[in-house]
């Protein structure tokens, strides 16, 4: 089984519909995929309603904004309901432990200090709170000395930063989704929670139009941030 665990829609600054990105899911030939916006849950009902008229299981989730400077992610799967963003990293992964829901480190030590953990912070964060999973594999590039740190930390704490996941942060749809994925047997969620999880890279995929790239930029960089202090998330 396949499975596309981190991917965005229209509800944050993804640029396909929730039924253009579960088409997309057929194409590249995944099991699952999760809906994973930023600060919202908006697209995840329309997701499920048409992954379940074409038999891919949509899980619900939420990448979720922590609180200044630092701005890290969190992603939540199988949330019942949205989590409040603006709040700490121990806050976050409590919140979404309370609802009997996974807590994900996404794209970890990029070489940006806003929305991707660093090695301290996350060492900080485990030492009082274990997380269910990382991603170890993602699309953005963080460089092979980095690469090699995250493999690294992950060897030495893997007993509490849970299954090794990959994902591709689809924002695309048929252009990013299935890049990276997760391989997995049986139940998704029980696979995660037994560290029974590979990640691989998959698909190629295409070029993304230069058009379409810069209408997301925009959409993450200018309109998420502005629909965030109008309070619209």
């Amino acid at each position: 089984m396949l499975a596309d665990p981190h991917c965005h829609t229209l509800s944050s600054d993804g640029m396909v519909t929730p039924a253009e990105l579960v088409e997309a899911a057929l194409k590249a030939h995944l099991d699952l995929i999760a809906v994973t916006d930023h600060d919202t849950m908006d697209s995840v009902q329309q997701a499920k309603e048409h992954g379940a008229s074409a038999g891919i299981a949509v899980v619900a989730g939420q990448e979720i904004t922590t609180a200044w400077p630092a701005q890290t992610h969190i992603v939540g799967w199988f949330l019942d309901k949205p989590v409040k963003r603006g709040m700490s990293l121990v806050d976050t992964v409590d919140a979404i432990h309370d609802q009997g829901a996974l807590a994900i480190v996404p794209h970890p030590f990029m070489p940006v200090y806003f929305g991707s953990i660093q090695p301290g912070m996350l060492k900080r964060l485990i030492e009082r709170h274990p997380v269910d999973g990382i991603e170890i594999m993602f699309t953005v590039p963080i460089g092979a000395r980095r690469r090699k740190q995250l493999e690294a930390f992950y060897a030495g704490n893997r007993d509490r930063l849970g299954a090794a996941v990959g994902g591709s942060d689809s924002h695309f749809g048929g252009y990013d989704l299935g890049k990276v994925v997760t391989e997995y047997d049986g139940d998704f969620r029980s696979a995660i929670q037994n560290r029974k999880t590979v990640p691989q890279h998959g698909r190629d995929g295409g070029g993304v139009p230069v058009a379409m790239a810069l209408r997301q930029q925009w959409r993450s960089l200018v309109e998420l941030p502005v629909k965030r202090l109008r309070g619209e998330l």
